[in-house]
């Protein structure tokens, strides 16, 4: 005897929200390249020309003094 059992199983997705995720993952992990790009600039820039004229350099381009 075989007994056949009819199941339904219904989901819903909500669309908004599973493009907002993908969207904010995409635009944190740019976020976080751009950090570590400028986070490697700055290293850069202190081991070439030392933490001093790296500082006076960046009093002066926000004051233009």
């Amino acid at each position: 005897m075989k007994t056949f059992i009819k199941t339904t199983h219904r989901t819903e997705t909500d669309v908004r929200h599973e493009v907002s995720v993908a969207l904010f993952t995409v635009i944190g992990a740019s976020a976080s390249l751009i950090g570590l790009w400028a986070a490697a600039c700055m290293i850069g820039g202190i081991v070439n020309k030392g933490f001093l004229p790296m500082l006076r350099g960046y009093i002066t381009a926000i004051t233009g003094y």
